[in-house]
């Protein structure tokens, strides 16, 4: 007698084949129309996953496969990318960066404000919209076939500030609304790897 219970690994293999087909047909479509494959990718992740049709349940599997190609899609952007061009556009990533940290948080709290939310609530929602992706930034600008130009080089800069900047806002915010404080030595290391990896990329 046969179990009705399915292999996991035909499982997988399966999830795997509906998230590459979504994400190639949608990917082509966003090129046909001139512009990254990346937001049709993301786009065909969202439709199928849990909060949308639910095609593909969230699991750790999936997560985990999800975070090794995401490091794939860092390794090749460092592969066409010199640290010391990054450091040569510091200056003008780290305003780029400011200015697209302060944006966010600034329009996000006001809006929220006006909406009638609290203080607190307000204050996590636009520190959240402070954080970026060094990942898609990459992989558009890969995509763009412009990663090796200075713009994208500040591009790529201000994103590695922005994360670094992201993670210092949501853990001052996250720290006071607790009441236990920022855990400093925790956000430092954050912030030693993500500059370790800026300066290894």
């Amino acid at each position: 007698m046969q179990s009705n219970i399915p292999n996991p690994a035909e499982q997988l293999l399966l999830y795997l084949f509906v998230i590459f087909v979504a994400a190639k047909l949608l990917g082509e479509m966003f090129e046909w129309l001139n512009l990254p494959a990346v937001p049709g990718e993301i786009l065909a992740g969202v439709a199928l996953g849990p909060y949308a049709l639910a095609v593909i349940p969230a699991s750790d599997t999936l997560h985990s496969i999800a975070e090794i190609g995401a490091i794939f899609v860092l390794f090749s952007a460092g592969l066409e990318t010199s640290p010391y061009e990054l450091i040569q556009v510091s200056r003008k990533a780290l305003v780029v960066s400011i200015a697209g940290v302060a944006a966010p948080f600034v329009l996000g709290f006001a809006y929220l404000k006006l909406r009638g939310d609290t203080n607190i609530e307000a204050t996590f929602v636009a520190a959240a919209m402070v954080a970026t992706s060094v990942g898609i930034t990459a992989r558009v600008l890969a995509d763009m076939n412009v990663l090796s130009t200075r713009t994208a080089k500040i591009i790529l800069a201000a994103a590695v500030f922005d994360d670094i900047l992201g993670m210092v806002v949501l853990a001052v915010v996250a720290g006071s609304a607790s009441g236990a404080g920022v855990r400093w030595v925790h956000l430092g290391v954050l912030t030693g790897e993500a500059v370790a990896f800026a300066l290894f990329m």
